[in-house]
């Protein structure tokens, strides 16, 4: 249970400064890496084989990560380093989803990457 606790601990504090807390310049990538590593770490607990695996746990914090940076992206008041590093770091709970996904929820994943898409166009990145 400590695991768990732990897990969760860091990445509350990582979401919470993504999004709450006004960056120092040159930190941008810090505060990035750190929430989206913390959603993973938490995500891949819930994958793996064991008594605490939930599918359902998993794909919800690989999707929060996943939304949190596409609303980054989104926002105009971010700075565009900010937002630029965002969308360069979205593979990575994209990818965990394909894989979660797997060939049984194709049309779950194809709208998330039409999501990304339509970010594509409007961002201006």
């Amino acid at each position: 249970m400590d695991k768990t606790r732990e897990l969760y601990r860091q990445y509350f504090l990582a979401e919470d400064r993504f999004l709450n807390h006004p960056l120092i310049p040159g930190y941008e990538q810090d505060v990035i890496i750190e929430m989206t590593q913390a959603g993973m770490n938490l995500a891949a607990y819930y994958g793996q084989l064991t008594a605490a695996r939930n599918p359902l746990l998993q794909e919800l914090f690989l999707r929060r990560v996943f939304f949190h940076l596409l609303e980054t992206i989104q926002d105009n008041r971010q700075s565009r380093i900010f937002r630029r590093i965002c969308l360069d770091y979205l593979y990575c709970p994209l990818l965990a989803l394909k894989k979660l996904y797997g060939d049984n929820h194709t049309d779950k994943f194809l709208a998330l990457k039409q999501n990304l898409l339509q970010l594509q166009h409007s961002s201006g990145l």
